[in-house]
């Protein structure tokens, strides 16, 4: 999709030059200066989907220099930043490693690592700020890093990049259930784009395998027959190979795929949906029956799915 940041910032008001040092300021902690070619509205919009932040901008004219600290509530500290541009073309430096981005190019960064990044005539971007330990729990790495650009002839780069810009022309008015899968299919998609050649960072085999076992639970947890024997066969390795791996974490299969069930059935009884039945929620979240969700849940939570829904609402109204 060739205009997605447009799309994105199609019937936005125009900022005052004043509003946007403020903006820049406040948003990425960068002291925003104009040059010559500066020309035209100063637009910018953003909205987040599941954990990912999106910052959709017209950057022409400009130069970003970094200010220090560690940015509005600590996002530098917690989060590395996608960059994706539109048009025009932006020059970034950091530690050292200068970039040229034209239109369609991606590049990875760590917002932590002081940078600058300057923009010509006719550039918009799409900035994506996504959380570190997203990331981590796929068996991704990244900290402190320097900018990287992913190998650009990759299918799985450009199965990322066409995601992004689906997500930034019709993201920002897309319904919260939707985000969070976008979300995950996104951070999942860079996870594996990032694992080329080009990445600088060396990656240990067992919290990898790890972070594909977890995502592989996650995504199956609505399934009553999960079982140690399942999730191996499903990841090509060992029951024992398998049962280490969680315990190098003090944990153990069941016990985390018990996790991920409770975590699903809190976040459907919070959902404000007063017609879902608890029977229901016990086969989503992949529980024999009713009853067993009802005692598992009571032992956990120290009370029923019915009381615990009937709290939340009740919290949410208030």
């Amino acid at each position: 999709m060739k205009h997605f940041v447009t799309q994105a910032l199609k019937g936005k008001k125009p900022r005052t030059e004043e509003e946007w040092h403020e903006l820049v300021r406040r948003n990425w902690s960068m002291e925003c200066a104009f040059n010559k070619e500066h020309a035209g509205d100063l637009l910018a919009t953003s909205w987040s989907m599941g954990d990912i932040r999106f910052e959709a901008a017209d950057l022409s004219g400009q130069r970003w220099t970094w200010i220090p600290g560690p940015g509005l509530n600590h996002w530098r500290s917690h989060y590395l930043v996608l960059l994706l541009i539109e048009s025009g073309e932006i020059e970034m430096e950091q530690d050292g490693t200068h970039i040229r981005l034209r239109e369609g190019s991606l590049a990875i960064f760590d917002g932590s690592n002081r940078y600058t990044q300057t923009s010509k005539a006719n550039s918009r971007a799409i900035a994506l700020r996504v959380a570190k330990a997203s990331l981590e729990n796929r068996g991704r790495l990244f900290s402190r890093r320097s900018m990287f650009v992913p190998n650009p002839t990759s299918p799985d780069v450009e199965l990322l990049r066409s995601l992004i810009e689906g997500a930034t022309a019709y993201g920002e008015n897309c319904s919260d259930h939707n985000a969070r899968l976008v979300a995950d299919y996104l951070t999942d998609l860079l996870g594996i784009a990032t694992n080329t050649a080009t990445l600088p960072v060396r990656l240990v085999r067992s919290d990898v395998m790890l972070g594909k076992i977890k995502r592989f639970i996650d995504r199956n947890v609505g399934n009553e027959h999960i079982d140690i024997a399942m999730v191996a066969s499903a990841m090509g390795v060992s029951k024992r190979h398998l049962n280490r791996l969680f315990e190098r974490e003090g944990s153990s299969v069941m016990r985390y795929v018990l996790q991920q069930r409770l975590a699903k059935a809190t976040e459907i009884l919070t959902s404000g949906d007063v017609d879902v039945r608890i029977s229901d929620i016990a086969w989503q979240c992949g529980f024999v029956s009713a009853a067993h969700f009802s005692r598992v849940f009571k032992k956990h939570y120290g009370k029923s799915p019915t009381e615990f829904q009937r709290c939340g609402m009740t919290s949410a109204s208030e």
